[in-house]
Protein backbone atom coordinates (compact mmCIF):
# COMPACT_ATOMS: atom_id res chain seq x y z
CA UNK A 1 0.00 0.00 0.00
CA UNK A 2 1.29 3.44 -0.45
CA UNK A 3 1.66 5.43 2.57
CA UNK A 4 0.01 8.75 1.14
CA UNK A 5 -0.95 11.23 3.81
CA UNK A 6 -3.96 10.71 5.95
CA UNK A 7 -6.34 12.56 5.97
CA UNK A 8 -9.87 10.85 6.34
CA UNK A 9 -10.16 9.46 10.23
CA UNK A 10 -13.38 7.08 9.73
CA UNK A 11 -14.32 5.40 13.03
CA UNK A 12 -16.84 2.45 14.33
CA UNK A 13 -19.17 3.92 17.18
CA UNK A 14 -20.26 0.63 19.95
CA UNK A 15 -17.22 0.73 21.85
CA UNK A 16 -14.56 2.84 19.93
CA UNK A 17 -16.17 6.34 20.03
CA UNK A 18 -18.81 5.48 22.81
CA UNK A 19 -19.11 2.94 25.61
CA UNK A 20 -22.13 1.62 25.22
CA UNK A 21 -20.98 -2.15 26.02
CA UNK A 22 -22.91 -2.38 29.64
CA UNK A 23 -26.09 -1.57 27.28
CA UNK A 24 -25.54 -3.83 24.68
CA UNK A 25 -25.02 -6.75 27.20
CA UNK A 26 -27.92 -5.93 29.10
CA UNK A 27 -30.31 -5.54 25.96
CA UNK A 28 -28.61 -9.30 24.91
CA UNK A 29 -29.08 -10.33 28.25
CA UNK A 30 -32.62 -9.03 28.88
CA UNK A 31 -33.46 -10.28 25.37
CA UNK A 32 -32.51 -13.51 25.30
CA UNK A 33 -33.82 -14.23 28.73
CA UNK A 34 -37.17 -13.28 27.56
CA UNK A 35 -37.40 -15.28 24.13
CA UNK A 36 -35.80 -18.31 24.64
CA UNK A 37 -35.06 -18.34 28.97
CA UNK A 38 -31.80 -18.72 28.87
CA UNK A 39 -28.51 -15.93 28.25
CA UNK A 40 -25.30 -16.35 27.14
CA UNK A 41 -21.92 -15.91 28.50
CA UNK A 42 -21.03 -12.25 27.98
CA UNK A 43 -18.55 -13.69 25.52
CA UNK A 44 -20.59 -15.34 22.50
CA UNK A 45 -22.62 -11.66 22.60
CA UNK A 46 -19.32 -9.35 22.43
CA UNK A 47 -17.78 -11.44 19.57
CA UNK A 48 -21.15 -10.73 17.05
CA UNK A 49 -20.16 -6.91 18.11
CA UNK A 50 -19.67 -4.99 14.84
CA UNK A 51 -22.52 -7.11 12.46
CA UNK A 52 -25.63 -6.33 11.54
CA UNK A 53 -28.41 -7.04 14.20
CA UNK A 54 -30.37 -9.13 12.52
CA UNK A 55 -27.40 -11.40 11.68
CA UNK A 56 -25.69 -11.72 15.02
CA UNK A 57 -29.37 -12.67 16.49
CA UNK A 58 -29.40 -15.22 13.55
CA UNK A 59 -25.84 -16.59 13.91
CA UNK A 60 -26.98 -16.95 17.87
CA UNK A 61 -29.79 -18.55 17.41
CA UNK A 62 -27.78 -21.25 15.22
CA UNK A 63 -25.85 -21.57 18.01
CA UNK A 64 -28.45 -22.13 20.75
CA UNK A 65 -29.68 -25.25 18.23
CA UNK A 66 -26.62 -26.47 17.53
CA UNK A 67 -25.88 -26.73 21.16
CA UNK A 68 -29.23 -28.02 22.07
CA UNK A 69 -30.43 -25.22 23.97
CA UNK A 70 -33.44 -25.04 22.20
CA UNK A 71 -34.91 -27.68 19.81
CA UNK A 72 -34.38 -27.58 16.55
CA UNK A 73 -37.98 -27.65 14.53
CA UNK A 74 -39.35 -30.53 13.10
CA UNK A 75 -39.60 -29.68 9.15
CA UNK A 76 -37.90 -29.37 5.98
CA UNK A 77 -34.42 -27.56 5.89
CA UNK A 78 -36.88 -24.57 4.52
CA UNK A 79 -38.62 -24.57 7.94
CA UNK A 80 -35.36 -24.31 9.66
CA UNK A 81 -34.78 -21.28 7.66
CA UNK A 82 -37.80 -19.97 8.13
CA UNK A 83 -37.97 -20.31 11.89
CA UNK A 84 -34.60 -18.77 11.83
CA UNK A 85 -35.37 -15.59 10.33
CA UNK A 86 -38.94 -15.32 11.95
CA UNK A 87 -36.49 -15.83 15.53
CA UNK A 88 -33.73 -13.43 14.11
CA UNK A 89 -36.71 -10.46 14.00
CA UNK A 90 -38.17 -10.89 16.90
CA UNK A 91 -34.82 -11.17 18.98
CA UNK A 92 -34.08 -7.91 17.28
CA UNK A 93 -37.18 -6.13 17.88
CA UNK A 94 -37.20 -7.29 21.73
CA UNK A 95 -33.42 -5.95 22.05
CA UNK A 96 -34.24 -2.60 20.21
CA UNK A 97 -37.08 -1.83 23.03
CA UNK A 98 -34.57 -2.99 25.81
CA UNK A 99 -31.68 -0.73 24.35
CA UNK A 100 -33.85 2.46 23.73
CA UNK A 101 -35.61 2.17 26.64
CA UNK A 102 -31.72 1.98 28.99
CA UNK A 103 -29.87 3.82 26.25
CA UNK A 104 -29.29 7.56 27.53
CA UNK A 105 -29.03 6.78 31.01
CA UNK A 106 -26.09 4.28 30.24
CA UNK A 107 -24.24 5.37 27.34
CA UNK A 108 -21.12 7.38 27.76
CA UNK A 109 -18.36 8.94 25.68
CA UNK A 110 -14.97 7.02 26.13
CA UNK A 111 -12.37 9.23 28.20
CA UNK A 112 -10.42 11.14 25.36
CA UNK A 113 -12.68 10.92 22.35
CA UNK A 114 -14.44 14.75 22.87
CA UNK A 115 -10.86 15.91 22.74
CA UNK A 116 -9.73 13.92 20.31
CA UNK A 117 -12.38 14.40 17.65
CA UNK A 118 -11.83 18.44 18.42
CA UNK A 119 -7.89 18.39 18.01
CA UNK A 120 -7.92 16.40 14.98
CA UNK A 121 -10.87 18.68 13.55
CA UNK A 122 -8.61 21.59 14.49
CA UNK A 123 -5.55 20.20 12.78
CA UNK A 124 -8.00 19.98 9.57
CA UNK A 125 -8.54 16.38 9.34
CA UNK A 126 -11.70 14.92 8.29
CA UNK A 127 -13.84 12.73 10.09
CA UNK A 128 -16.54 10.25 9.68
CA UNK A 129 -18.66 8.02 11.61
CA UNK A 130 -19.11 4.00 9.72
CA UNK A 131 -20.92 1.83 12.10
CA UNK A 132 -23.37 -1.59 11.86
CA UNK A 133 -25.92 0.48 14.22
CA UNK A 134 -29.30 2.03 12.59
CA UNK A 135 -28.62 5.92 11.67
CA UNK A 136 -31.21 6.98 14.20
CA UNK A 137 -29.15 4.82 16.94
CA UNK A 138 -25.90 6.96 15.62
CA UNK A 139 -27.73 10.09 15.75
CA UNK A 140 -28.80 9.23 18.85
CA UNK A 141 -25.87 8.48 20.65
CA UNK A 142 -23.47 11.57 19.13
CA UNK A 143 -26.59 14.23 20.15
CA UNK A 144 -26.16 13.04 23.38
CA UNK A 145 -22.97 14.60 23.71
CA UNK A 146 -23.32 16.97 20.76
CA UNK A 147 -20.81 15.13 18.50
CA UNK A 148 -22.99 14.74 15.24
CA UNK A 149 -21.50 18.10 13.99
CA UNK A 150 -17.95 16.80 14.26
CA UNK A 151 -17.84 13.94 11.49
CA UNK A 152 -17.93 15.07 7.72
CA UNK A 153 -19.69 11.82 6.88
CA UNK A 154 -21.76 9.35 8.72
CA UNK A 155 -22.65 5.44 7.09
CA UNK A 156 -25.13 3.63 9.14
CA UNK A 157 -25.93 0.05 8.72
CA UNK A 158 -29.32 0.74 6.75
CA UNK A 159 -26.99 3.53 4.50
CA UNK A 160 -25.68 -0.15 2.48
CA UNK A 161 -26.82 -3.76 1.48
CA UNK A 162 -23.49 -5.45 2.66
CA UNK A 163 -22.52 -4.71 6.41
CA UNK A 164 -18.70 -4.99 8.29
CA UNK A 165 -16.76 -7.12 7.73
CA UNK A 166 -17.61 -6.87 3.88
CA UNK A 167 -16.14 -3.31 2.87
CA UNK A 168 -19.04 -2.09 1.32
CA UNK A 169 -19.70 0.68 4.39
CA UNK A 170 -16.16 1.93 4.37
CA UNK A 171 -15.94 2.26 0.72
CA UNK A 172 -19.30 4.45 0.54
CA UNK A 173 -17.40 6.41 3.21
CA UNK A 174 -14.80 7.40 1.41
CA UNK A 175 -16.52 7.35 -2.06
CA UNK A 176 -18.93 10.02 -0.14
CA UNK A 177 -15.74 12.12 0.88
CA UNK A 178 -14.22 12.10 -2.36
CA UNK A 179 -11.39 10.17 -0.78
CA UNK A 180 -8.82 7.34 -1.52
CA UNK A 181 -7.84 4.45 0.43
CA UNK A 182 -4.77 5.12 0.73
CA UNK A 183 -5.29 8.53 2.76
CA UNK A 184 -7.64 7.08 5.36
CA UNK A 185 -8.42 5.04 8.31
CA UNK A 186 -10.66 3.05 10.16
CA UNK A 187 -10.71 2.72 13.46
CA UNK A 188 -12.78 0.22 15.27
CA UNK A 189 -12.63 -2.21 18.64
CA UNK A 190 -14.33 -5.23 16.84
CA UNK A 191 -12.35 -7.83 15.04
CA UNK A 192 -14.84 -7.60 12.30
CA UNK A 193 -13.60 -3.63 11.67
CA UNK A 194 -10.25 -4.40 11.32
CA UNK A 195 -11.13 -7.59 8.88
CA UNK A 196 -13.84 -4.96 6.67
CA UNK A 197 -10.67 -2.16 6.79
CA UNK A 198 -8.15 -4.74 5.45
CA UNK A 199 -10.38 -5.37 2.88
CA UNK A 200 -11.04 -2.14 2.10
CA UNK A 201 -7.77 -1.81 1.51
CA UNK A 202 -6.67 1.02 3.95
CA UNK A 203 -5.31 1.72 7.12
CA UNK A 204 -6.76 0.18 10.08
CA UNK A 205 -6.16 1.14 14.12
CA UNK A 206 -7.56 -1.12 16.50
CA UNK A 207 -8.83 0.51 19.81
CA UNK A 208 -7.97 -1.89 22.83
CA UNK A 209 -10.36 0.21 25.17
CA UNK A 210 -13.20 -1.72 24.01
CA UNK A 211 -14.17 -5.11 24.36
CA UNK A 212 -12.38 -7.45 22.35
CA UNK A 213 -9.81 -9.35 23.81
CA UNK A 214 -6.61 -7.48 23.05
CA UNK A 215 -4.83 -10.39 21.59
CA UNK A 216 -7.72 -11.05 18.90
CA UNK A 217 -6.89 -7.68 17.60
CA UNK A 218 -3.10 -8.01 17.84
CA UNK A 219 -3.64 -11.24 16.07
CA UNK A 220 -4.92 -9.43 13.13
CA UNK A 221 -2.01 -7.27 12.73
CA UNK A 222 -3.88 -3.51 12.53
CA UNK A 223 -1.61 -1.10 11.10
CA UNK A 224 -2.05 0.83 14.57
CA UNK A 225 -2.73 -0.65 17.88
CA UNK A 226 -4.55 2.32 20.33
CA UNK A 227 -4.70 2.36 24.08
CA UNK A 228 -6.31 5.57 24.26
CA UNK A 229 -7.92 7.60 21.64
CA UNK A 230 -5.43 10.45 22.50
CA UNK A 231 -2.80 8.19 20.90
CA UNK A 232 -3.79 9.37 17.65
CA UNK A 233 -2.71 12.73 17.94
CA UNK A 234 0.98 11.43 18.54
CA UNK A 235 0.78 9.22 15.46
CA UNK A 236 -0.82 11.72 12.92
CA UNK A 237 0.42 14.97 12.82
CA UNK A 238 0.42 17.77 10.37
Amino acid sequence: MNEDRINLFLFDFDGTLVNTTPLILRAFHATWERVFGFVYDDSQYIKTFGMLLPKAMLLLTEQAITEERIARPDGSPGFLADFLSAKSEELTLVYRAFNQQWHDEMIEPFDGVEETLGELRSRGFSLGVVSSKMRAGVRRGLDAYQMAGMFDVIVAGDDCENHKPHPEPLLRAIGAMNASRNEAIYIGDSTHDIIAGRAARMRTAAATWGPFPRIELENLRPDYLLDNPKDLLTIFTL
